[in-house]
């Protein structure tokens, strides 16, 4: 969001980790949760909601220009932490709006602090324990353990995009191998957090009204886990779209329609 940003700041959360935000645009405030070893310019692709809305987009802790403190990490923590800049910025009860690690921090920001919240988007994520989860971000904790932050990079690419958008988009492939790698102090103390989330018995006291959004091709929380996620909310409804992980990257516009209609529904 970096490229259009019309405010920026930090905030030194109760826990001592320092987070740096931008704000842009105007209008019900909406706060952009990023996955594991993503920072703000992740959200390029959407940045046009901020036309009809007030976006808070933040790197979290271990992240971009956020501070990196001693890990592991826990997703308490990073919930924690988005509570502690939206009171900062006395934003009263905004949209959280979380990607697969963000996700996890929005369900457990909604139990904690759940005056915070209006309403939530949860996209490609996941709400409890499964062995092919704990696998994958085991091999990437390893990988990073090692000092790999190139075959790291490699790694999430291919397990992030689907097959099909990577064929019809290779130069996607060759830019983010070219990217510097995640933090990777920081990337062991978040992946550590997606490790130990499990919120499935707690989802069940969310009464905020949730979009649950699917990747129909997504091999890092597969359907099957979004889907289990949204049957733990009591007032959820659960959407697909026709990509890998990262989709609302490879389908912008569709995941923009459906996040705006289900936004401004009775706003």
């Amino acid at each position: 969001m970096s490229s259009i940003a019309t405010d920026s700041g930090r905030v030194v959360t109760d826990a001592g980790a320092e987070l740096y935000y931008e704000l842009t645009g105007a209008g019900p405030p909406v706060v952009l949760v990023a996955g594991l070893g993503d920072d703000i310019a992740s959200w390029e692709s959407v940045e046009r909601l901020a036309e009809d809305h007030l976006v808070i987009a933040f790197d979290n802790r271990g992240v971009g220009a956020s501070s990196t403190p001693p890990g592991p990490y826990s997703i308490e923590n990073m919930a924690d932490d988005a509570h502690a800049l939206v009171r900062h910025l006395d934003l009263g009860q905004v949209a959280a709006v979380g990607f697969s690690m963000g996700g996890a921090i929005c369900q457990r920001w909604a139990t904690r602090h759940p005056h915070d919240i209006a309403r939530l988007v949860l996209t490609n994520t996941w709400g409890g324990p499964d062995p092919y989860f704990d696998a994958l971000m085991a091999h990437w904790s390893s990988l990073a353990e090692r000092g790999d932050g190139g075959g790291l990079l490699t790694s999430i690419a291919l397990f992030c995009f689907s097959p099909a958008y990577l064929s019809r988009r290779p130069e996607v492939l060759e830019e983010l191998l070219t990217m510097e790698p995640p933090r990777l102090e920081g990337f062991i103390a978040a992946a550590a957090a997606c490790r130990g989330h499990d919120a499935l018995e707690e989802n069940a006291d969310i009464a905020q009204p949730a979009l649950v959004i699917a990747g129909e091709r997504d091999a890092v929380t597969p359907p099957e886990l979004t889907a289990q996620l949204a049957a733990r909310l009591p007032n959820a409804e659960l959407r697909s779209l026709d990509a890998g992980h990262a989709s609302f990257v490879e389908c912008a516009d569709e995941w923009l329609e459906l996040v705006r209609g289900f936004l401004d529904r009775d706003s």
